[in-house]
């Protein structure tokens, strides 16, 4: 654990370590300032130097990662559910306008000697397998969530209303996913009954709200990377 708080640095040996690592780094401060990025992390934005980057908030750097798909504010979103949690969060990153291939995303908080969360550290890895080419018909956010929001819907459910919400017909997900069209329908509507809607508009404002629409089911993403 970390010593001390932010407000004078990272540690010289952390940061030391951390840019030996090929894989992108980077540290933020309770307000979701950036206070470190890694070589490779100024790779990936795309920037010129670290002067880009560091001293800066997501919406203030210049770089095609975080201009499109409202990519800033969900970011700082995430932030926030990690400091106030003191929980990890894992996500899937898309976003073809910047880098050409999926990459996930794990934010852990950093804490102090007392428990105290003082930051932000941030590990991205490259995406080695991924099915989601075979099931994704309309658009996606660019972040996806691999934990799933809360307990509300099971794992399985999660994936009918990945499909449903991505305007899937219940007869079409049932032979996706071996269930009976009937199956499906009843799943739906105790899914409906769940949240208090009654209509498929008022269930996807529902899921916007609580997340679900970010979340991307397991079954999309090859063991391995689900325990990343």
């Amino acid at each position: 654990m970390v010593t001390t708080d932010l407000s004078g640095g990272v540690s010289n040996v952390l940061t030391v370590a951390l840019d030996k690592f090929p894989e992108p780094y980077g540290i933020k401060d309770l307000e979701s300032r950036i206070v470190y990025a890694n070589p490779a992390l100024i790779a990936l934005f795309g920037v010129k130097s670290v002067s880009d980057v560091v001293g800066k908030f997501d919406h203030e750097i210049k770089s095609k990662l975080v201009q499109f798909d409202n990519a800033a504010e969900e970011f700082q979103k995430q932030d926030k559910q990690v400091i106030d949690t003191k929980c990890s969060l894992v996500t899937l990153e898309i976003h073809p306008k910047a880098i050409d291939h999926p990459f996930i995303v794990r934010k852990v908080p950093l804490l102090n000697n007392e428990g105290e969360c003082i930051g932000i550290i941030g590990h991205n890895r490259n995406l080695e397998i991924c099915t989601l080419n075979d099931y994704v018909r309309g658009s996606m956010p660019g972040s996806l969530l691999l934990n799933r929001p809360d307990d509300t819907f099971s794992e399985r459910e999660c994936e009918i209303i990945f499909f449903r919400l991505q305007g899937l017909k219940s007869r079409v997900i049932g032979n996706i996913m071996y269930l009976y069209c009937r199956t499906i329908e009843n799943s739906l509507q105790r899914m409906y009954n769940k949240a208090g809607v009654n209509h498929i508009d008022d269930f996807r404002a529902f899921c916007e709200e609580k997340n679900y629409h970010r979340y991307l089911p397991r079954r999309f993403i090859n063991r391995v990377c689900c325990k990343f």
